[in-house]
């Protein structure tokens, strides 16, 4: 708890005391407090507000016995502390550090029954420069002049593990003072004085070299438009080369497709004339070919009709001479067996009813008017009067004219 707070909580009992009827606390805006009540259970859990609470006790209840407000600080409140530490070479530091810290209100109730409202004594400080001692010990004091944000994180995250669960937060760690040893303080100005030395002629050094390595630059700028003078030169001269070469070249190439289009028009002029006269001969073969088949045709349709002719001839002849050999047969076996005249006729006609075939009907002679019952029923004469092929009429008047009996 702050003095300030301190102080005004006297205050207000101290008014109270000298009031008729004053029984209260007041809770100053920025603080949080708790009521202790010992006859209704001690502190309560309630985290009271910034305000005015009444606290009624009899004049003869003892004030041990009296509800009381345990107020607390709940802004942020600043520690300033001076240490004593060594760094890592060993060398003695003193330092002025400060730390910047507040309770959690929603843990009010545990900080005051675990800690109570003198926290900061009794955790936080303690903590605080254990935290701090630590840290300086494993830091060089190079590293404490130049990394002083860095060493302030460190010892704030070391004073936050160490406060983890004590219901206190911390908002900074700030290194406000650091008091070298002189003879540290020389040594580091020596120190200071040789690297500013060593920093100056490394820096004339490098502006030397710096001097130096334009010059080089320059020279070899120079070098370089010299050679791009001479490559644009170059390639100036080889592309007009080029170009030369290219319409020469060119004409060459005009003139060799100048003679190849005569060569051939002059090999296509030929080659249409020779096609031309080959197409003569082609057609001239062709209309041979066809006056050859034609007149093939011809001969062969010639020697057909001759071939049927004489075919139909000697056909007429092997009948003729057929139907002769066998009506000169029946003639023979007639005078041989005493065959009368009539049976002779009547056998020449069957045999030429025979030869004729179907389908045509003739008569011969004066047979055709003689009446039918003179004639027996025989196959012979039926034929003679039911009609006659008309292939039999040269052969029947041929073995008519030959019979010896006449008509």
């Amino acid at each position: 708890m702050s003095k300030s707070s301190v102080t005004g909580s006297l205050l207000a009992a101290l008014l109270c005391a000298t009031s008729t009827g004053c029984a209260g606390a007041l809770v100053q805006p920025g603080h949080r407090a708790l009521l202790f009540d010992p006859g209704n259970g001690g502190i309560q859990h309630e985290v009271l507000q910034p305000g005015w609470y009444r606290l009624a006790c009899p004049f003869w209840v003892p004030d041990s016995k009296c509800p009381r407000i345990d107020d607390f600080d709940a802004t942020y409140s600043t520690s300033k502390e001076q240490f004593h530490a060594l760094s890592k070479e060993g060398l003695p530091l003193d330092l002025h550090i400060a730390v910047a810290y507040r309770p959690i209100v929603s843990e009010l109730y545990l900080l005051d029954t675990e800690i109570g409202p003198n926290y900061f004594d009794e955790v936080v400080g303690p903590e605080f420069r254990s935290a701090a001692i630590g840290v300086f010990a494993h830091t060089s004091y190079q590293d404490l002049q130049r990394k002083n944000g860095a060493i302030e994180d460190e010892i704030e995250r070391e004073l936050r593990r160490r406060l983890h669960g004590k219901h206190i937060e911390v908002s900074s760690v700030l290194i406000e003072k650091v008091n070298y040893d002189p003879k540290i303080l020389e040594a580091q100005r020596e120190r200071v004085v040789s690297q500013e030395e060593m920093l100056a002629k490394k820096q004339l050094d490098e502006n030397n070299a710096a001097v130096e390595k334009r010059r080089i630059e320059l020279q070899t700028e120079e070098i370089q438009t010299r050679a791009e003078h001479k490559k644009t030169e170059l390639a100036a001269q080889t592309e007009q080369k080029k170009l030369e070469l290219h319409a020469k070249a060119e004409q060459e190439k005009l003139a060799a497709l100048t003679d190849l289009e005569v060569k051939k028009i002059q090999i296509q002029r030929d080659t249409d004339e020779e096609k031309f006269r080959i197409d003569s001969q082609m057609r001239n073969k062709k209309a041979e070919r066809a006056l050859v088949i034609e007149q093939a045709q011809i001969d062969t349709l010639k020697a057909e009709s001759d071939a049927h002719t004489r075919v139909v001839q000697a056909n007429g002849e092997a009948t003729a001479r057929i139907a002769l050999a066998k009506a000169d047969a029946a003639t023979q076996e007639a005078s041989a067996a005493n065959i009368t005249n009539n049976q002779v006729m009547m056998h020449a006609y069957d045999a030429l009813g025979k030869l004729g075939g179907t389908g045509t009907t003739f008569l011969l002679g004066d047979y055709s008017k003689l009446p039918n019952w003179l004639f027996p029923k025989m196959p012979g004469f039926q034929t003679a009067f039911s009609g006659i092929p008309w292939g039999a009429v040269g052969i029947a008047q041929a073995a008519k004219d030959t019979s010896p009996y006449g008509g």
